[in-house]
């Protein structure tokens, strides 16, 4: 090669510039996944972005202007209230209302039922009389059941009474129950309930009642308030310092006080559900009242209890042997027993030691003091006197 082909070489050379290394293909694909991943991420915030203003800026534009509060959007209760009647003004005629259709006696959809007791008469204590108590689990079963009743009036064997042949009972009666249900999207339905005429009606038209969706109702309300009461909130009324002997008395209209009966659906058992505490209170007579001596309260194990009261108050329990009026002796020792189930609710028992052994409850007079009773007393208070 020739000096002058060298420097047409280098000139050439220079004019070009020179071949980039081959490319790595592994590293460009790289690259382009970095940013695609960086494209679809501005989209995602900008959608995010997007959601938070109309988050923020809709509920202002549905607010209008000059309004600083916006009304939250809610699931639509039951409408209208649950007005429980205080007497029997408002209820339909009895003999008047339709009888015999298929037409339901109530709508179907209830979300809510409250039984309300109607006092009629007198007789009851204030103490044994109870509010409204309300129904939300369970309404489509009741429902069902009042919708399920006879059509037509029932005579004293289960059969329909005559045509025109409305009769009712002359029993008395201190209350009559009444069942409001209520819907989310219709006013509420008031049932109106007649032991005596055995019939129950709405405004327009009737059945023939069948008391056991009464106890039905019980039964899932009794059960409503045990999963829905707190057993920390349950507890026994604490022991009286002074007793007045007069209450003990055989002949007294005076009675232990039970309020777990009027959430049952049946007399027995008396004690249908499981105790949470149970309080025990022993009284010595000195004139005419009892002197309270010694108490118990207890928690732990007060469900044992529940069972030796339902045997001693069963209805197979025999009476006592205490005698009878005049010869009935006024107890010199007593105990009082008082139990709160898982309801809330509470009832009272009252056992005589001295001179004659017996035990009272609100359904019962007198009965025999169970051997079982008695052991169950002597663990909460120690061993009462001897006969």
């Amino acid at each position: 090669m020739t000096r002058d082909d060298e420097d047409i070489r280098g000139l050439l050379a220079g004019a070009v510039p020179p071949l980039a290394a081959p490319p790595d293909r592994v590293a460009e694909v790289g690259v382009r996944v970095r940013r695609h991943r960086r494209r679809m991420a501005g989209g995602a915030a900008a959608a995010v972005a997007l959601t938070v203003g109309l988050g923020v800026g809709l509920p202002a534009l549905v607010a209008g202007p000059g309004r600083d509060d916006v009304i939250p959007l809610v699931t639509p209760g039951p409408r209208g209230d649950a007005n429980c009647p205080t007497d029997l003004v408002g209820r339909p005629d009895l003999a008047s209302v339709r009888y015999g259709d298929d037409e339901p006696l109530v709508p179907t959809g209830a979300v809510e039922i409250t039984s309300c007791q109607v006092p009629v008469g007198g007789g009851l204590r204030p103490a044994d009389r109870i509010g409204p108590r309300t129904l939300t689990t369970g309404v489509d079963e009741i429902v069902r059941l009042l919708n399920a009743q006879p059509p037509t009036q029932q005579d004293g064997r289960g059969r329909p009474r005559p045509d025109g042949d409305f009769a009712c009972a002359l029993m008395a009666r201190y209350e009559e129950t009444v069942l409001v249900l209520r819907y989310p999207d219709r006013d509420p339905v008031t049932v109106w309930t007649d032991a005596n005429c055995g019939v129950a009606v709405t405004a327009t038209h009737g059945r023939g009642a069948d008391f056991g969706v009464l106890r039905a109702f019980l039964d899932r309300y009794r059960a409503q308030l045990a999963t829905t009461t707190d057993p920390a909130t349950v507890t026994t009324p604490a022991c009286v310092d002074t007793f007045p002997i007069e209450r003990m008395r055989k002949n007294s209209e005076d009675y232990p006080l039970d309020r777990i009966r009027l959430n049952n659906s049946a007399t027995y058992p008396i004690l249908p559900t499981r105790l949470i505490e149970v309080t025990a209170c022993r009284y010595e007579v000195r004139g005419d009242t009892g002197e309270l001596v010694g108490q118990q309260r207890r928690r732990a194990g007060a469900d044992e209890v529940r069972a030796v009261l339902n045997q001693a108050f069963d209805r197979s329990a025999k009476g006592s042997d205490c005698g009878d009026w005049p010869d009935y002796q006024e107890p010199s020792v007593f105990d009082t027993l008082t139990v709160a189930d898982a309801t809330g609710e509470t009832a009272e028992f009252w056992i005589r030691h001295e001179p004659c052994r017996s035990a009272r409850h609100a359904y019962s007079s007198s009965r025999q003091l169970s051997a079982q009773l008695l052991a169950a007393v002597t663990d909460l208070l120690g061993q009462p006197p001897s006969r």
